[in-house]
C-alpha cells in the first residue's frame, strides 16, 4: 500500500508548527522572493469532486490496475456509521482553500500588528482570492494566501507556495493565525521565527523541501507540490489516508456480499503498524532531538504517540496497547466521555484482580485528570492531554 511505502521518508523532523492543526498557504501576487511587481495567476485544483473521483475508481476498476482513490462519499454505502463519525473528526476539516468563504470571512477586512520588524497586516478578498498587504513596507501591492489548514472550529493558519530563486517552491507559513479560543487573529507559533531575508519572509516564516511537503501530506488525504500549487489535491484527512486507495475494494464490494476486508490494507497489521501509521503524523521519537526526549517538555504533549511509546502502559502490554485501545480512530475525541475513557482504564486496573495494578489513591476516577493532564501550550490556546500515562510529580 502507498500509504505504508511512504512512512520511511515521512518519519522526519519538521517544523514546530507545520504539524499544528492550522496553516494555509498559496501564491504571491504582487510581491515575490526577487520583490518583482507580480505573479502569475495560477489555477489550485481541488479534487474533492466526488463524481469525478468516482469515474476515475471506475475506469481503474475495469482494467483491474492500480487501486485508485475514491473519495468518502463512496465509502458511505457500506460504512455509514463510520462515515458519520467521521463528519464531526478533526480529520474531516484539516484542509482547504483560504478563499473558502468559511475561511476568508475570517480575515477578510481584518488588521493584525505582527510587531516589528513585520508591521500591520491589512486583509481583504475579492472573486480571485484572499490576500494580505503591509501598506506602510510595500503600499497595495498584494500577497496572497492561498491554503489553509485547520478550520474555524479550531484554529487556522495560513501558506502560501512561491518561487524561490532557483525555479523551485518554498512555503511561506503566515505569522497570523484565527484562533477559535479567542475569536481573533494572533500569533502563529513559530519555533524560530527569524528575520527577515526576502520580501517575502515579512508576511511569514519561509519552509522548503520536505517540511514544506509534509505540511501538505499530514493534512491532506492526497496532493503533490508541483510548481506553486497542489496537484490531484483531495483535501482533508478522510478514508483512504490511512486506509489506502479504495477503488479495488469498493468494486469488489459491489460484486460481493462478502467483499475481503480492507481495513489498513494490510493483512498482518499490528500494534506496531498502527503506531507507525498514527505516528506518521501525530510525530514518533524518531522524529524529536534526543533532549526533548530526555527532557520531555510540555510542548511534547502534542505528540501522543511520542509520550504513549514512553508509557508503562505500552511497555507492559506485551503488544496489546496501542492508540485504539482508547480511540475509535473515526470517532473524534470531543464525542467520547471522561467516564467513557476511565471505564477503558480500569479494565486493565482492577482491584479485584491480583495480576491488575490498582491506583491506590482513586481506583475508580480521575484517571485522566491525576495521569494525563490536560495541557495547554502558550499561544495555541488549545489544551493537550499527556500520552506518557505515569505518576506525576506536579499532582
Amino acid at each position: 500500500m502507498k500509504q505504508l511505502a511512504n512512512l520511511a521518508t515521512a518519519l522526519l523532523p519538521i517544523a514546530f508548527l507545520l504539524t499544528m492543526i492550522v496553516v494555509a498557504g498559496g501564491l504571491l501576487t504582487g510581491i515575490s522572493v526577487s520583490d518583482k511587481s507580480s505573479q502569475a495567476d495560477q489555477s489550485l485544483p481541488v479534487t474533492n469532486d466526488q463524481p469525478k473521483l468516482a469515474a476515475a475508481a471506475n475506469a481503474a476498476a475495469a482494467n483491474y490496475g492500480e487501486p485508485t482513490y475514491v473519495g468518502r462519499d463512496a465509502c458511505r454505502e457500506c460504512h455509514a456509521t463510520n462515515y458519520q463519525l467521521h463528519a464531526r473528526h478533526g480529520h474531516h476539516s484539516t484542509f482547504s482553500l483560504a478563499n473558502d468563504p468559511a475561511i476568508a470571512e475570517l480575515f477578510d477586512g481584518q488588521t493584525y500588528d505582527a510587531g516589528e520588524p513585520y508591521g500591520t497586516y491589512h486583509y481583504h478578498r475579492d472573486e480571485s482570492g484572499l490576500y494580505v498587504t503591509i501598506p506602510k513596507k510595500f503600499g497595495d501591492r498584494p500577497f496572497r494566501l492561498d491554503y489553509a489548514l485547520g478550520s474555524p472550529k479550531g484554529a487556522v493558519t495560513l501558506i502560501s507556495l512561491i518561487p524561490d530563486t532557483k525555479g523551485g517552491t518554498i512555503a511561506i507559513e503566515h505569522r497570523a493565525s484565527w484562533f477559535k479560543a479567542t475569536g481573533a487573529l494572533g500569533p502563529t507559533p513559530q519555533e524560530d521565527p527569524g528575520s527577515p531575508r526576502i520580501p517575502a519572509e515579512f508576511f511569514g516564516l519561509k519552509h522548503e523541501g520536505i517540511v514544506m511537503e509534509k505540511c501538505v501530506y499530514c493534512h491532506t488525504t492526497q496532493g503533490t507540490i508541483e510548481d506553486q500549487s497542489i496537484t490531484n489535491l483531495v483535501g482533508n484527512v478522510n478514508c483512504e489516508k490511512c486506509h489506502g486507495p479504495a477503488s479495488e475494494h469498493v468494486r469488489q464490494a459491489r460484486l460481493s456480499p462478502n467483499p475481503p476486508k480492507f481495513s489498513v490494507g494490510k493483512s498482518d497489521w499490528d500494534v506496531e503498524a498502527e503506531i507507525q501509521l498514527c505516528g506518521d503524523c501525530h510525530r514518533l521519537p524518531l522524529t524529536i532531538s534526543r533532549k526533548k526526549l530526555r527532557d520531555y517538555p510540555d510542548e511534547l504533549v502534542r505528540f501522543q504517540p511520542v509520550g504513549l511509546l514512553r508509557s508503562a502502559c505500552y511497555l507492559k502490554s506485551d503488544g496489546d496497547f496501542t492508540c485504539s485501545t482508547c480511540h475509535n480512530p473515526h470517532e473524534s475525541f470531543k464525542d467520547v466521555s471522561k467516564t467513557q475513557y476511565e471505564a477503558t482504564c480500569i479494565e486493565c486496573h482492577q482491584e479485584s484482580e491480583s495480576d491488575h495494578v490498582a491506583c491506590p489513591v482513586s481506583p475508580q476516577t480521575d484517571c485522566i485528570r491525576c495521569h494525563m493532564p490536560e495541557k495547554e501550550l502558550p499561544g495555541l490556546h488549545i489544551g493537550f492531554h499527556d500520552h506518557w500515562i505515569r505518576v506525576r510529580d506536579d499532582q
